[in-house]
């Protein structure tokens, strides 16, 4: 085919797989979901005769299906690029690629292509979906042209910024984690330019709207009297900019691809291993060179000669009740240089709290200044759940899982060393929000009982976010599709309770003709979280799990908005607690099925 031999293997397989299918099919069917949603909460059960509500009916429709497009774009366009670079890197087959006869660009546009053929195809296939909202009025065809190019845009310079972060890094997490904060970099930092610089322009359009994919849909959504009818400037602005950012770092990436790859770690293992070989070589040899030279008048300079090897450093001993947790705790086990995520996420979060503090400031109401802990909590929980996730993946592909299954290390030891392993190499990501918490203590923004209810159900979603990425990685064979599936379900799960919460506050707590719209919501979410857990390995408590999570959420969110803090704390406490056990138990006591360590697994 024309477009390469990478894409053509992708168009060829994706269709092969019924997943792909089911996940086209479930993403129009959650949009038909929110539509009847959006219409409960407008209309209700009465009869229409108005084309005017017919007209804000489609304008709201519009918002809500331009909102959830572009923040799905946003968030898997990136980590689909980076996720398929790093599971070439851990299975040892991206230098495999490196050897072939395809260029550089070749394979650089080729993986770029290929992991953002799924994704686009979801954005086509919500094009009709929209199309839906022209007939109903109140948006016009322009609008969803603009819209379309604004998302898809956004899917292609975020696809080439995960892929270029993947192919400089070399472990799955330091690549995963990159591509969340940097995504996340994109939004508040473009906020803290535009709030320092808000007289700079491009081409008359403002900074804000040129740089933030979210201030470029609201502009296409809500366009001036004046341009009602052709496509918008800062739209045009918008994707110009964003794709001459995606081809200047595929550029570099292109540039850069030969020297990032082979990547540091494989290399240094099989040069350090070479020079203590040649050095043991040279130690035992030197002396007799020494004398020959001696012997025979000659004199060789000592720059051309190796340093004898120094004494041996002692070996350090494992722990031995917990060896797993002490590789996770004491090795470099995910890469050498981790400061550069933790200067990114401590740089977010110092961002997120002065921009939201002095917002609300201005607008006199300083003690809404708290909420900045819900989106420093969420992406503390998203990066969490990929520390856990990759710590299983990255063993099955480098073949190491191979080795530790063959050890007498026990269920309990592997599974929680790499559960607590995970959260230690995340303490920046858990210990950070609680502080943030506790500073809003003291400032008054939250009372301390709402302080302690939130670090409690912090630590507790923390250690749900790992297990789940753990649950992930157990269940699923192909690290793709268990990062995918680990992270999806933790974005959905935390997307959903967000949607709805907003339509509760949006329908001013009229729940009655809300309520079956919600009942259709959170069945949605039952049958989504079933087939998430427990459509590989069902069990009764991962079922049950998936029945009453998003129902309790959903008790959890009203009593939250109605003030009811203990009720909202004791019902997360105890259903997220059951749903850790869920998955914790079976992975304890059917570890060895789980991994085929036996073959009870063929039976």
């Amino acid at each position: 085919m024309y477009t390469g031999p990478i894409i053509a293997r992708e168009v060829v397989t994706a269709p092969r797989s019924l997943r792909y299918f089911l996940l086209r099919g479930s993403y129009a069917g959650l949009m038909f979901i929110l539509m009847w949603t959006a219409w409960q909460f407008l209309v209700g059960w009465q009869e229409v005769r108005d084309l005017g509500v017919l007209a804000r009916f489609g304008g709201i429709l519009y918002f809500f299906f331009a909102l959830g497009q572009l923040t799905v774009m946003l968030f898997f366009a990136p980590l689909a690029a980076a996720t398929t670079v790093a599971h070439e890197k851990d299975r040892r087959t991206f230098v495999l690629l490196l050897m072939t006869d395809l260029s550089d660009l070749e394979i650089v546009l080729g993986k770029l292509g290929s992991s953002l053929t799924q994704v686009l195809t979801l954005l086509l296939g919500g094009l009709p979906v929209l199309a839906v909202c022209v007939l109903l009025g109140g948006i016009s065809f322009i609008q969803v042209v603009n819209l379309f190019m604004v998302t898809a845009a956004s899917g292609v310079a975020g696809g080439a910024l995960g892929l270029i972060i993947a192919l400089w890094r070399d472990r799955t997490f330091q690549s995963m984690s990159l591509t969340l904060l940097m995504v996340v970099f994109s939004i508040v930092g473009v906020e803290a330019i535009a709030y320092f610089f808000p007289s700079v322009r491009v081409q008359g359009v403002p900074l804000v709207e040129v740089l933030n994919p979210y201030r470029a849909m609201l502009a296409a959504l809500y366009p001036s009297s004046d341009q009602l009818t052709g496509l918008r400037a800062s739209s045009y602005v918008y994707v110009t900019v964003r794709l001459f950012f995606a081809a200047s770092i595929l550029a570099l990436g292109t540039w850069r691809l030969r020297k990032w790859n082979p990547g540091r770690n494989e290399p240094r293992e099989l040069r350090e291993g070479a020079e203590a070989a040649t050095d043991q070589l040279i130690e035992v040899t030197e002396p007799q060179v020494r004398r020959e030279e001696v012997s025979i008048g000659l004199h060789v300079p000592r720059r051309t000669h190796r340093r004898v090897v120094g004494a041996a450093r002692p070996y350090r001993v494992p722990w031995y009740r917990q060896p797993v947790l002490w590789r996770e705790v004491r090795t470099r086990a995910y890469g050498s240089k981790p400061l550069i995520i933790k200067f990114i996420y401590l740089l977010l979060c110092v961002m997120m709290v002065v921009m939201m503090t002095n917002y609300y400031a201005a607008q006199g109401t300083p003690t809404r200044a708290a909420w900045a802990v819900l989106p420093i909590a969420i992406l503390s929980l998203l990066l969490i759940n990929a520390q856990a996730v990759t710590a299983l993946t990255s063993e099955r592909d480098s073949g190491a899982l191979d080795l530790l299954l063959v050890t007498e290390l026990s269920p309990r030891q592997f599974i929680y060393g790499k559960l607590y392993g995970a959260l230690h190499n995340a303490r920046e990501m858990l210990l950070l929000p609680i502080a943030v918490t506790i500073y809003f203590v003291f400032r008054r923004g939250l009372t301390t009982e709402e302080g302690f209810y939130a670090i409690v159900d912090f630590l507790l979603m923390c250690h749900f976010a790992a297990m789940l990425g753990l649950h992930a990685g157990i269940t699923y064979t192909n690290s793709r599709t268990a990062i995918s599936n680990s992270l999806g379900t933790l974005f959905f799960l935390l997307a959903g309770i967000l949607i709805c919460a907003y339509l509760i506050i949006l329908g001013d707590r009229e729940f009655g003709r809300q309520l079956l719209s919600f009942l259709l919501f959170i069945g949605a979410g039952s049958l989504g979280l079933f087939a998430s857990l427990g459509a590989r390995n069902p069990s009764q408590a991962i079922a049950l799990v998936a029945l009453l999570t998003p129902f309790w959420t959903f008790y959890c969110v009203v009593s939250l908005l109605r003030g009811d803090m203990l009720a909202a704390f004791l019902f997360s406490v105890g259903i997220y607690g059951f749903a850790l056990l869920a998955m914790l138990v079976p992975a304890v006591s059917d570890f060895d099925i789980a991994l085929g360590r036996t073959s009870a697994i063929q039976g």
